[in-house]
């Protein structure tokens, strides 16, 4: 399967194609990075800065023979990148972090970061043994993260400064904005919530006008807090889809209050992307693209994203093709290239 994918990737840096094809970029350029790996239906999400700095935004699953761990390597080998220099773990779901350990022997990476440390998860029966090779990996040098903090990131001369900033950890939130959210009228209150879902990361990178958020699995009991009765993020160009693309989450009122203009769902053949959210996304004025990892098998090809738009068509075999992006914050544009077709699609940055 590795090898498949290297071959791919081999072809992206040689093969001319129509459209913008991805290029092997220099450890400084003018653009902002992002992949989105497919680690079939957990969650990878890389990102390269312009000064060559390299945060990853969880690590897959562990085991099938550290297939997702190898997955990420290949796009840091993309990136031109051979370390981690941030890994941020957005919760202690196996699908999330169950890959750091592999990762930890194949690449070296500099700084954990995660919502704090635990003693138990009652919804993991193997949670002793993953979240201490979790802590072994990072030689139990973990950060925690609280909503409000900002992690920090090398700045290119001549080009906007970059802001990744915590927007939620273990169920906190910031709250920074008091003009209230039209979207909310008045909207879902905030209810408690102790599953590890609600404990999630939430992300929120800026660089120039550009804007990404990358909120975890968090829930639709502690959403509300974001967008509700304030907007504390505003409107955004990229979003990746929370929880995967499933419904509770990626309500009505979230999505409009977001007004993405890209979105993209790591999501699984059989996990996430679903029809409801996918709808809701293409319904909204300002989006104008929804990309999928995976096609959805359990619906129909129209209750799914174009096909152009989707990294994997089949369940099997699974190429583990990418969605990646590239920001060029000067002139204004995201390229958004699905690495299956070698194909890109360029959009306006609000």
């Amino acid at each position: 399967m590795r090898l498949a994918v290297g071959l791919l990737l081999v072809a992206l840096l040689a093969t001319p194609a129509s459209g913008t094809v991805l290029s092997k970029p220099k450890s400084t350029q003018t653009t902002l990075n992002i992949y989105f790996i497919d680690v079939e239906g957990g969650a990878a999400t890389l990102i390269v800065t312009p000064a060559g700095e390299s945060v990853l935004i969880d690590a897959g699953w562990d085991g099938a023979g550290g297939r997702d761990a190898k997955r990420i390597q290949d796009a840091m080998h993309l990136a031109g990148v051979t370390a981690i220099d941030h890994l941020i773990v957005t919760h202690y779901h196996r699908d999330h972090y169950g890959g750091v350990p592999e990762l930890s022997r194949l690449v070296t990476i500099k700084r954990f970061y995660d919502h704090g440390k635990m003693t138990a998860l009652g919804e993991d029966s193997q949670f002793a043994e993953r979240y201490g090779a979790y802590q072994a990996a990072a030689k139990n040098e973990t950060i925690t993260l609280r909503a409000g903090d900002r992690i920090s990131l090398k700045n290119v001369d001549g080009l906007p400064p970059l802001s990744l900033l915590c927007v939620a950890a273990n169920a906190g939130l910031i709250d920074k904005k008091t003009k209230p959210n039209p979207e909310c009228n008045p909207g879902p209150e905030r209810t408690p919530d102790t599953s590890e879902n609600g404990r999630s990361v939430g992300l929120w990178l800026q660089w120039g006008a550009f804007d990404f958020v990358n909120l975890g699995d968090l829930t639709s009991s502690v959403l509300p807090g974001l967008f509700c009765p304030a907007n504390q993020i505003g409107e955004v160009d990229l979003y990746q889809a929370t929880w995967h693309g499933g419904t509770l989450p990626n309500n009505e009122i979230l999505l409009r209050s977001l007004r993405p203009t890209v979105t993209v769902m790591i999501n699984g053949p059989r996990k996430g992307g679903h029809q409801d959210v996918i709808k809701l996304l293409q319904d909204l004025p300002a989006s104008k693209a929804v990309y999928q990892l995976h096609r959805n098998v359990q619906t129909t090809a129209e209750q799914n994203t174009k096909a152009e738009f989707i990294a994997n068509l089949e369940e099997q075999p699974d190429d583990g093709n990418m969605i990646a992006v590239a920001i060029d914050a000067k002139k204004g544009s995201l390229i958004v290239t699905n690495t299956r077709t070698r194909l890109s699609q360029s959009y306006r940055i609000k």
